[in-house]
């Protein structure tokens, strides 16, 4: 655990040793400051490594009275102490070294340890003819817990505790190059998507839903051998590495996971619905050496095996272009074509409230079209079609239109709101959209920072370098932005200081249970606090219960969203000028 260094294993916890330590050792009443100071450790030690004082906290932290601390070596607190330590500390106490940073563990009475990120220096007395060493100590042990929670969470899905999609391409990826290289046989992928889960969250709300879906992970591990990859993808979407290519093999697990989540049953009442599953198989290599071809194939296969019935399996198979398939995707595509050429898009706005002072603060506004038959179209397959066909860079556009028109509106009404409004990552790319926003902005002669745009987390990773470009053109017009489903995919913290963000938007999927599950709420602190660091505030999703709500303000979130504050309404129905 103690690992001495010159430049030190935590740089902001021992720069803030150091410069803490700086500031003391120029003060003239150096006791006083000493005795005075609050969570931070405190020590002098002779060039010996011997201790001459330590202040208040430092001996609450070490659990001993400063007598029987006095005259102990400084290694001797420590845990692990590295061998080097002694040889380092002489040559800081020499002027050899000018400073010393370092993490470890300080053994406390009664056997508890704490991680300390530690600052040495010299310390001249007595007019500089003698001098001693200072020692700072920073206890991180929260920062550390927080920061495994959140380097688990860049790698796993908090619902199931499955592998996360990122994490499951990257072991693809692995065991692919394995293949290639002849150091693993082929391999396996499957799909696998829960039967009709939506109406499962639909008529018996999301807590059911989430309770199915750790239950078919539980199965899912009890199944598959320690060997094989298992992870959720999103949704009720799973996906499985199987370390085989034996076709029978293959088959038999596909089975088995078929017969594994059919044992599962969801009770309502005094009814019990079975739970069915739809498994589609894309062979390595026969069916793909990418992990992009391999899943295309094996989400094709999986129709395939809905299309015959569901609660089966299919093996990708080439010859079938799986035309129910290739209709839908057509199908899709001209609804977003015509919305286009009718410019029929509507937009429904949800209030997000501001916690500290429960008022509304802005709202989200949300693409909706009607299905002609007074519901709308599912807005997700219409912003799938449009990625997949090359007209999401228009739909944004129009969406972007209709958000300046909207404030427009609202101004000359003497109304003062503010509209976040979300951006597929493909807009990105988009060579128009700042001259469009731009042009939006003077036409309608709104102020730029009323529009918060917002971009997955996903989205804006996946190219950074031009998603800062973009980000940063528009906050010079004036918009802000906000990061949107964060804390799913990350897997490092360094792009929030690369991203222009004003607000991040925790996914909702650690929000819906949050009472109930008191591991969400360390997670949610852990993000607020890195929000904080860096200076942004916290939005939550998916608050649906005044119990949450209470959970959150207590967190420290800033605002709140979900159908507890309110549910999207149409622009004439929430705002009636």
């Amino acid at each position: 655990m103690n690992q001495p260094s010159r430049t030190g294993t935590s740089p902001t916890a021992s720069s803030r040793a150091a410069n803490l330590g700086q500031r003391l050792a120029g003060q003239q009443d150096f006791n006083r400051v000493l005795q005075d100071t609050a969570d931070i450790v405190v020590i002098t030690q002779d060039a010996q490594g011997r201790l001459l004082s330590i202040n208040r906290y430092g001996r609450w932290i070490c659990g001993a009275p400063e007598k029987s601390l006095r005259r102990r070596t400084f290694a001797s607190l420590l845990a692990e102490p590295a061998p080097e330590l002694a040889d380092q500390l002489a040559a800081v106490a020499s002027g050899k070294m000018h400073e010393l940073r370092h993490e470890s563990g300080l053994r406390r009475q009664g056997g508890d340890t704490l991680l300390l990120s530690w600052w040495h220096a010299r310390w001249p007395v007595d007019g500089g003819r003698k001098h001693r060493i200072i020692s700072i100590g920073l206890d991180i042990s929260d920062q550390r817990i927080a920061e495994e929670h959140i380097a688990w969470l860049s790698t796993h899905d908090p619902l199931t505790g499955l592998f996360n999609r990122r994490r499951f391409i990257e072991e693809g990826r692995r065991w692919l190059r394995g293949t290639a290289a002849g150091s693993r046989p082929g391999f396996a992928l499957m799909l696998l998507d829960l039967d009709q889960f939506k109406d499962i969250n639909d008529l018996y709300g999301h807590q059911q839903g989430d309770r199915l879906l750790r239950s078919a992970a539980r199965q899912l591990r009890a199944t598959l051998k320690q060997e094989d990859v298992i992870a959720r993808l999103g949704g009720d979407e799973f996906g499985i590495l199987l370390a085989s290519d034996h076709l029978q093999e293959i088959k038999r697990s596909a089975q088995r996971c078929c017969n594994a989540l059919a044992e599962l049953t969801l009770a309502q009442g005094d009814a019990r619905l079975p739970v069915t599953t739809s498994i589609g198989i894309g062979i390595c290599p026969r069916d793909g050496d990418t992990i992009e071809a391999l899943l295309a194939n094996a989400d094709i296969a999986m129709y395939q095996a809905k299309a015959q019935g569901r609660n089966t399996w299919q093996l990708f198979d080439a010859s079938d272009e799986h035309r129910e398939r290739i209709h839908e995707r057509v199908y899709w595509e001209q609804q977003v074509r015509e919305i286009l050429a009718n410019n029929s898009i509507q937009l429904h706005f949800q209030p997000i409230l501001a916690i500290p002072t429960n008022q509304i603060s802005h709202h989200e506004a949300l693409l909706r079209v009607s299905d002609g038959r007074g519901g709308f179209l599912a807005t997700q397959q219409l912003i799938s079609a449009a990625e997949q066909s090359g007209m999401i860079a228009q739909l944004d556009e129009r969406v972007i239109q209709q958000v300046c028109s909207h404030l427009a509106l609202l101004d000359g009404a003497g109304i003062r709101a503010q509209l976040a409004l979300n951006l597929s990552g493909l807009s990105f790319r988009n060579p128009r959209l700042i001259s469009q926003v731009r042009h939006w902005l003077r036409h309608y002669r709104i102020n730029p920072s009323n529009i918060i745009f917002e971009i997955t987390e996903t989205a804006a990773l996946a190219d950074i370098p031009a998603a800062v470009e973009v980000m940063q053109a528009l906050r010079l017009l004036g918009c802000r932005f906000a990061l949107d489903d964060f804390g799913v995919g990350f897997s490092s913290l360094s792009y929030l200081k690369k991203l222009p963000l004003d607000f991040v938007k925790i996914d909702g999927s650690f929000i819906r249970q949050l009472h109930e599950d008191t591991e969400h709420q360390v997670l949610i602190q852990a993000l607020v606090d890195v929000a904080q660091a860096f200076q942004l505030k916290t939005v939550a999703e998916f608050v649906e219960g005044p119990e949450t709500l209470d959970i959150l303000r207590e967190l420290g979130v800033d605002y709140a969203q979900g159908y507890h504050v309110g549910r999207p309404q149409a622009f004439e129905t929430l705002w009636p000028l």
